[in-house]
């Protein structure tokens, strides 16, 4: 049998046959240019599949940086605002110490107060700081409020308890900043573990000096009032009334009841009374307030003047103790940076692998791709001379 191949059949199939050579040439030249390899979903679906896959881990890994970068940004602001109110608060701790002195004159005790108040609103101010993006630092995780408001002497807080968990790395969150109500508002009293305190009605000279635990598997946790039945006597009783025990006193004894220990100088008078507690909590801008506040109050009396020093004394306490929280949430925002540093190195060695299989994936090999081209542009020139040298062909060239 006779293969008979028509003149426009073999046009046809030179034809389609260059047309497939230059498509192939012109795929490598398009990756060469593009440094991509996979051009189109048709190309190689599992591939393009997998590579959309390792972008979107990627975008993640490049949003969890953006979100590092914000909360560390908050952090360093908290660290700097939770320095500042120390500064503030070292400052109203000399003041108080200073005023502890009975030689000091009404005019002298006004002008403490008066700086004891500028204190209390700077660190108001500092209480409600924002980030520099409008953003308050201490508002917990509501946005666009301000958190602290004085209304007419006493503060009150309108954040919430919250703290915005944020994505650094995959699967990691952290803390940005620390709520307002745990910075400022429920700060311990006393030494962080008790608190002890004279009954407003005093009428004597006792002043406590020390009020602590020295037992602490006998104490109970309980309120203990000290009662003066006489000057030189006394009795510990618990919150329910019950004697625990009993004695005499001289200016300078320490008592001691129930795992507790209270140190007293001064001249209690009959009825007086003292009392031990658990520490409770108690706001930042209160402590500044009530120390400036018995500083203004008069003093006529003996009496008044130990009023003012178990005031004081009070005082003195409480801003140690919140000196020592701050301190405690400078250490927590420090520790939350350096989780920071620690998710940037995950976030570094991520970004490196998937970037390394993406490449696999998506990019050209510049050799290969060269190599397979300059292959290609042959093929396709053998082709064109081939195309030529048919169309010169014809049967009366034989005759």
């Amino acid at each position: 049998m006779t293969l008979r191949i028509s003149t426009a059949g073999l046009y046809a199939q030179g034809l389609q046959g260059m047309l497939r050579q230059q498509q192939q040439v012109a795929r490598t030249q398009q990756e060469l240019v593009s440094n991509k390899k996979l051009l189109h979903g048709a190309d190689d679906p599992a591939a393009m599949a997998q590579s959309q896959r390792l972008d979107h881990a990627l975008s993640s890994l490049e949003q969890n940086g953006k979100n590092a970068d914000t909360v560390e940004h908050r952090l360093r602001s908290q660290e700097s605002a939770l320095t500042d109110v120390g500064s503030q608060l070292d400052r109203a701790r000399e003041l108080a110490l200073q005023a502890n002195n009975g030689a000091l004159s009404q005019a002298d005790r006004k002008s403490i107060a008066d700086e004891l108040r500028s204190i209390r609103l700077e660190v108001l101010s500092i209480a409600n700081r924002d980030d520099g993006t409008g953003r308050r630092l201490f508002a917990g995780s509501r946005d666009g409020v301000v958190p602290f408001a004085d209304n007419g002497g006493s503060v009150g807080y309108v954040g919430d308890d919250g703290r915005n968990l944020v994505e650094i790395a995959p699967d990691l969150l952290l803390a940005d900043t620390d709520a307002g109500s745990d910075v400022f508002m429920r700060v311990r009293t006393g030494d962080g573990t008790v608190r002890g305190s004279a009954a407003s009605g005093n009428t004597g000279t006792g002043v406590l000096q020390t009020s602590t635990v020295i037992d602490h598997a006998a104490w109970s946790g309980g309120t203990l009032r000290v009662e003066f039945t006489a000057a030189d006597a006394y009795q510990v009783v618990d919150a329910g009334g019950a004697v625990l025990s009993s004695g005499s006193y001289a200016p300078g004894d320490s008592i001691s009841a129930g795992g507790v220990q209270l140190t007293l100088t001064g001249a209690p008078a009959s009825g007086d009374a003292f009392t031990v507690e658990r520490a409770p909590t108690q706001d930042i801008f209160a402590t500044l307030q009530n120390l400036a506040d018995a500083l203004d109050a008069p003093v006529a009396s003996p009496g008044d003047q130990a009023r003012q020093s178990n005031a004081v004394g009070m005082a003195l306490g409480n801003l140690a103790t919140a000196q020592d929280h701050m301190l405690a949430l400078r250490a927590g925002t420090g520790t939350r940076l350096a989780s920071l540093d620690g998710a940037a190195d995950s976030r570094s060695s991520g970004e490196i692998s998937l970037s390394e299989s993406l490449s696999q994936l998506r990019d050209v090999d510049y050799a290969e791709a060269a190599s397979r081209l300059a292959l290609q542009l042959t093929a396709l020139d053998a082709a064109q001379k081939t195309m030529l040298r048919v169309q010169t062909m014809s049967l009366f060239d034989r005759m």
